[in-house]
């Protein structure tokens, strides 16, 4: 029951977004047929190479979500060939696999600073001899090494996003997750 609780508010979030979807679909005049080609290529696409790309954000996610999906029923009632073949690319662009060195990312879903870690980066670039930080790194390392290899790999070897998730086989959505633990714990440890 607690599993349930807990997706529950995630659950309704997307059956509201698909609900607006499939209004746009009928306001389009687009076929149910053909509105389903559309949902079930894209949604199975996305679900068969995994890593979707999420906003954290719900109000940016459904405007996202009705963005594209407008754009692809309005290619699909002008070409229904070309509109499956944008469909199918949309999708795949869309995923980890398609955001190869955080590439999207890069492009669309700047937030207007290079990074929310930039001041650990600066802190770990001039200060990387530094007593607290060797320390730091010494506890981390013992502690736990995935959260070491993490913060190694991060902010150590400035590797993306994709290039983590591919050594460490994780989720985008997890190694963000650990990184923001990785983040308070090295600002409060070394006050930065």
């Amino acid at each position: 029951m607690k599993k349930v609780m807990y997706y529950l508010p995630s659950i309704i979030f997307n059956l509201i977004e698909t609900l607006i979807i499939f209004l746009i679909g009928r306001l389009l005049e687009l076929r149910l047929v053909e509105l389903l080609i559309i949902l079930v290529l894209f949604s199975g696409l996305r679900m068969k190479l995994g890593g979707a790309l999420h906003y954290k954000c719900p109000k940016k996610c459904i405007l996202w979500t009705t963005l594209v999906f407008t754009v692809l029923f309005l290619i699909f009632k002008v070409n229904p060939i070309i509109g499956i073949v944008i469909t199918a690319f949309s999708s795949i662009i869309l995923t980890d696999k398609g955001n190869t060195k955080g590439s999207i990312n890069d492009m669309f879903m700047w937030k207007g600073k290079s990074s929310k870690y930039e001041d650990i980066d600066e802190y770990i670039k001039y200060n990387s001899m530094d007593v607290k930080l060797i320390e730091y790194e010494d506890i981390l390392k013992k502690k736990d090494t995935v959260l070491f290899l993490l913060y190694k790999y991060r902010f150590k070897e400035n590797l993306t996003f994709s290039e983590i998730s591919e050594k460490l086989k994780m989720s985008n959505s997890r190694i963000s997750e650990k990184l923001d633990n990785i983040a308070l714990s090295i600002r409060v440890f070394c006050g930065i």
